[in-house]
């Protein structure tokens, strides 16, 4: 019996998206890619930062759009896009994880007049993971939505 003609492509997409996985620390129990078109990724952070503390943090890939860090939708709402990096689409799996860190980084700094205290913005697995997956989709369907006005 021979292999499905796209099981090379499904397996390296899920292999590169674990790979991102760990470089974050996270499981890979918790990312996901369906291999379509066009391909998709999620990866569940599940840790809050302190700007966004109420809302937990994904990471999102699409072939034609590339990777983007962003607040988990609550219900219906579309992923709010905080760093999105379109090139190169598929960079090697190190260099998404240091993008992911230098982008936690900097939201982990204190803003000027604010009233929280720093926190840690570290990464894990969430234990709500199965509705994270199923809310990480926008409106259209497909991740990752386009990102906010202003955001890079």
């Amino acid at each position: 019996m021979k292999p499905d003609p796209g099981h090379a492509d499904i397996k390296a997409l899920r292999t590169y998206v674990e790979a991102v996985a760990v470089l974050l620390h996270v499981e890979p129990a918790a990312c996901w890619s369906e291999h379509s078109s066009p391909s998709t990724a999620y990866v569940a952070l599940a840790d809050r930062c302190p700007r966004h503390a109420d809302r937990f943090l994904m990471l999102q890939w699409a072939e034609d759009t590339g990777w983007c860090l962003a607040l988990e939708p609550q219900g219906a709402e579309e992923p709010v896009v905080l760093a999105h990096w379109p090139k190169p689409v598929r960079p090697a799996a190190v260099v998404v994880a240091r993008r992911v860190r230098q982008a936690l980084a900097e939201l982990a700094r204190p803003r000027e007049n604010a009233t929280r205290s720093r926190q840690d913005c570290g990464l894990k697995p969430a234990a709500d993971l199965p509705e994270r997956r199923r809310n990480a989709r926008g409106s259209n369907g497909r991740y990752p939505p386009a990102p906010a006005p202003g955001v890079s």
